[in-house]
């Protein structure tokens, strides 16, 4: 199949500068190695109409995410604001680790449902762009249907790892005791060094997708196609959002109102 030769050609080069060392440096902070990340596996990785940025994500409750990490943001209508991003223009969330221990393991899965946990406007098939939403045919309906088709997506990606098992171990018990609820939880965790990959999985052992059913996490180790699976996996996970812009109206309006005060003041 011509397509995966292209696709394994292409991501070849991006998992030899990881094996190289070109990525994860002894010694260098953690700000360093999200930085190495983001240039050197996930740009090379996606579509340019897809942002990175290192930061936080809001929503408009004022709630932000836990801590600063890599966003795939959408980089063609979101607003432009820095390091910190409203919730409405973000895909994914993207946490990155030179050594993947247990603990460190809790304190990502809880940056990735603090984005997760965010409330933002529903986007439905009426949405054509997230600037233009087609207000016909049961605008209604679509809005109180379950098919949401922007939720957000979540990855953990290491250099090396805790065994699987034990982490897979971990991310159930923490279910099972309602720490983090299953929806909350990360799309994918990606081990580079041991070619392992933890992935929500559907009834049918498939790996699953935003549109899919999501049953339990599976452990694949895929060897040598661990590129070329995670390359399709992102791209495929992320062309099935489709996002909503926030409502700017609320903000104008209340920059009016202090306009308006002000002007009584004098």
């Amino acid at each position: 199949m011509l397509i995966l030769d292209a696709i394994r050609a292409y991501v070849e080069p991006i998992e030899q500068r990881i094996h190289l060392g070109e990525v994860f440096h002894d010694g260098a902070s953690l700000a360093e190695d999200y930085h190495a990340f983001v240039a050197h596996v996930l740009r090379p990785m996606l579509p340019l109409r897809y942002g990175l940025e290192w930061g936080r994500a809001f929503s408009i409750d004022d709630v932000t995410t836990r801590k600063d990490s890599i966003l795939i943001y959408d980089a063609i209508f979101a607003l432009p604001m820095g390091r910190l991003l409203p919730c409405e223009g973000v895909y994914a969330m993207c946490e990155v680790a030179p050594h993947l221990d247990q603990e460190m393991f809790v304190e990502h899965l809880h940056n990735v449902a603090s984005l997760k946990r965010m409330h933002r406007a529903k986007a439905t098939a009426h949405d054509v762009t997230p600037m233009h939403h087609l207000g016909v045919f049961g605008a209604r309906y679509a809005q109180l249907s379950d098919d949401k088709l922007n939720p957000y997506l979540g990855y953990v990606f290491a250099a090396e790892a805790t065994a699987p098992d034990l982490l897979l171990q971990r991310l159930n018990s923490l279910i099972e005791d309602n720490v983090i609820r299953p929806e909350h939880t990360p799309d994918a965790i990606v081990c580079f060094r041991d070619r392992w990959i933890i992935t929500r999985q559907t009834r049918t052992g498939d790996a699953a997708v935003p549109r899919s059913s999501f049953a339990k996490f599976g452990l694949w180790r895929p060897d040598s196609h661990l590129m070329p699976l995670l390359y399709v996996l992102l791209n495929v996970s992320l062309s099935q959002i489709q996002l909503r812009n926030p409502d700017l109206l609320r903000p104008l309006a209340a920059l009016t109102k202090y306009k308006s005060a002000q002007s009584d003041e004098h």
